[in-house]
């Protein structure tokens, strides 16, 4: 099994934590825990999510990228894959401090 630490910046709408995790369950992806904390101008939550799958953590991330409501999205942990999708038009994660 692959576990995963996720970061991502999602705008704070009705349903967009639902669509997110919608899509974390239809990859066959199990959710292990999830942070969100609204940014100081409650326009996104910062989440913080660790996932486990047989599957390879791009093809969660990949999808996660083509959500509306995701701006940023990247892999944290393992720390030996380093693979990081911005949505187009968005800034990028280190614009925003890490979840700890």
């Amino acid at each position: 099994m692959n576990t995963l630490r996720l970061q991502m910046r999602v705008k704070h709408t009705e349903g967009a934590l639902v669509r997110v995790l919608s899509v974390t369950r239809r990859r066959r992806f199990d959710l292990l825990q999830l942070t969100a904390v609204a940014t100081t101008d409650g326009t996104f939550l910062d989440v913080e999510m660790t996932v486990q799958a047989e599957r390879a953590g791009h093809t969660l991330v990949g999808q996660l990228a083509k959500l509306e409501d995701v701006s940023e999205v990247e892999i944290l942990e393992p720390s030996d894959i380093q693979l990081g999708v911005q949505a187009a038009g968005t800034r990028s994660l280190t614009d925003f401090p890490r979840l700890h």
